[in-house]
């Protein structure tokens, strides 16, 4: 993951002026972060997780998967790898606020990005509830955004039932065992 800042804060001109090279890049907190495309072992995590939250979401919403962007409050604009919103916060090139889940999907060099920076992110952005899956570790952590905007761990393990803000059961070795 790279960082690009100058000396004064860069905005979506900046962001929309870099070149569409594969990367992903992000708006945040004034700054451009980029990362590579993600790998087939991310990919395949987040087919299978799209799969299950199609199946399991609330009328009137919809399932995205990166890369997608979404637009928050000020001058930041990130791509979750995957993202749950109500059919009115989806526009013509983008989405909006409000969403009712983000997901992210660690890779190499992702960790501190999603695990610190993009919680903080979320959790400012009133984002009720943030997912965790951590193949490298086995662990899948639900997160829920509490009454002091602080996110919360209400679920975490191998295997986690959740009845928020989707019913679904998620077993990471289900997301990430390669096809026989």
């Amino acid at each position: 993951m790279a960082v690009m800042a100058l000396a004064n804060s860069l905005g979506l001109a900046d962001l929309e002026a870099m070149p569409d090279d594969g990367r992903r890049y992000e708006l945040i907190g004034g700054a451009i972060v980029m990362t590579s495309a993600p790998g087939p072992a991310h990919q395949r995590v987040s087919r299978r997780l799209l799969a299950l939250l199609e199946a399991a979401i609330p009328a009137g919403h919809e399932a995205f998967h990166a890369p997608i962007d979404l637009d928050l409050h000020g001058d930041e604009r990130v791509q979750p790898d995957l993202i749950v919103v109500p059919t009115s916060s989806v526009g013509e090139t983008r989405l909006s606020l409000p969403a009712l889940l983000v997901v992210e999907i660690l890779s190499a060099g992702s960790g501190i990005h999603d695990t610190v920076t993009k919680r903080a992110v979320y959790a400012a952005a009133g984002i009720p509830a943030y997912w965790i899956i951590d193949p490298a570790a086995d662990e899948i952590t639900a997160l829920r955004l509490d009454d002091t905007g602080t996110y919360q761990t209400y679920a975490q393990g191998r295997t986690v039932t959740l009845d928020w803000p989707v019913a679904v059961e998620l077993d990471i070795a289900s997301l990430t065992r390669p096809p026989s």
